[in-house]
């Protein structure tokens, strides 16, 4: 009725149908008029052409293989590494791809690369530890507080911190990690220590002091007993290392090492507590082989170049991901002969086989962690 309604000519004949209409329905004049004005029969909407599909299921499923085989970075930092990533892969036979696959693969955008693993990112709930840090009130006069005199820009300049694996009690001996990152390339390293005596700590930090591939110009620390302690103030000062501290109770001052507490101790060791020897030695015999090599020559980072403020907002600027070794290959500090042993190193190292040793002796440490318990 309402098709005849709408195409009715002239009045007469729209009021023969109206009439109709009430009677049957019995509705009001008036509502049976908006109910038969009111009803639409024009053909729907032309539906939207969807947009070609640029990439194949191919790509998508080798882009995901190599994002899982170094470590599920996230977009920002895997799309500048895939180029490099690929050829590591392709060079130890982890991954063969047809030329128009790999084509495929390194036109992907930022964006698109992000899309593409999102659905596979896993969600890891951070947990909060204790802090482990207690004040050394001596020498604080002499180690001065450090302020923007340091040239970051130049290898060589550490920050250094303890990560407590104490399990949710800070009772009895247990494990800590020492982590020394360098600002300028983000080189890190690491040393597990029994307890933070002062004895223990030092011996940690002249061991990894060897293990970067230029020379320590500064060490900035924050303000723990193990630290702030005459026998590294010595031994900074024969050296001719700058030696300095952050404010109490600011963490913002040793920024650069803190954010890597999370992932490169907490997401791998995770929050148990470790308190016997031969734990030590196992998370020792990690961080100085596999650990090492896999964080510094295979997982690129951003650093923040600039803040831009636009009213209330403040919009941060990265240059493009890159790895420490990367980074160190490009520092004038480091020496040709150190760089040349570099290189020959990374052509022989192989990622994927690096993670499943990696992966396999984390298993054996938390293994005695759930043993104990």
């Amino acid at each position: 009725m309402a098709k005849r309604y709408l195409k009715a000519n002239g009045r007469k004949e729209k009021t023969k149908i109206l009439d109709e209409f009430c009677a049957t329905a019995s509705y009001s004049r008036k509502y049976a008029i908006d109910k038969l004005g009111g009803i639409s029969f024009r053909d729907p909407p032309p539906q939207r052409r969807s947009r070609k599909r640029l990439y194949s299921g191919e790509a998508d499923a080798a882009l995901i293989q190599v994002w899982k085989h170094y470590g599920c970075l996230c977009a920002e930092r895997l799309h500048p590494f895939l180029a490099e990533g690929l050829r590591k892969l392709e060079q130890f036979g982890h991954l063969k791809l047809a030329e128009s696959v790999k084509t495929e693969l390194l036109n992907m955008s930022r964006p698109t690369v992000g899309r593409r693993i999102m659905g596979h990112q896993k969600r890891h709930g951070k947990g909060k530890g204790l802090s482990a840090t207690r004040p050394g009130s001596l020498l604080k006069k002499h180690i001065p507080i450090r302020t923007q005199s340091w040239d970051i820009a130049k290898a060589g300049f550490l920050e250094m911190d303890l990560v407590a694996h104490c399990g949710g009690s800070l009772l009895g001996d247990f494990i800590y990690t020492l982590q020394l990152e360098d600002i300028a390339t983000t080189w890190t390293e690491r040393k597990a220590v029994m307890g933070k005596g002062q004895k223990v700590v030092f011996s940690a930090i002249t061991a990894a002091e060897k293990q970067f591939p230029f020379p320590i110009l500064g060490m900035d620390s924050d303000n723990g007993s193990e630290f702030i302690n005459k026998l590294l103030w010595k031994y900074c000062e024969g050296k001719g290392i700058a030696f300095t501290r952050s404010r109490p109770y600011m963490k913002k001052d040793n920024a650069h090492i803190e954010q890597k507490n999370w992932p490169l101790v907490r997401k791998i060791l995770g929050y148990d507590r470790f308190d016997t020897v031969h734990q030590l030695r196992l998370i020792n015999n990690l961080y100085d082989n596999e650990l090492r090599l896999y964080l510094n020559f295979f997982q690129p980072s951003q650093k923040l170049q600039a803040k831009v403020r636009f009213g209330a907002k403040i919009r941060r600027k990265y240059d493009g991901a890159k790895t420490p070794y990367q980074r160190v290959m490009e520092s004038p500090e480091a020496t040709a002969e150190k760089k040349a042993e570099l290189k020959a190193l990374y052509e022989s190292l192989d990622p994927v086989k690096l993670k499943k040793e990696i992966d396999r002796k984390i298993r054996i440490i938390i293994s005695l962690v759930r043993l104990d318990s």
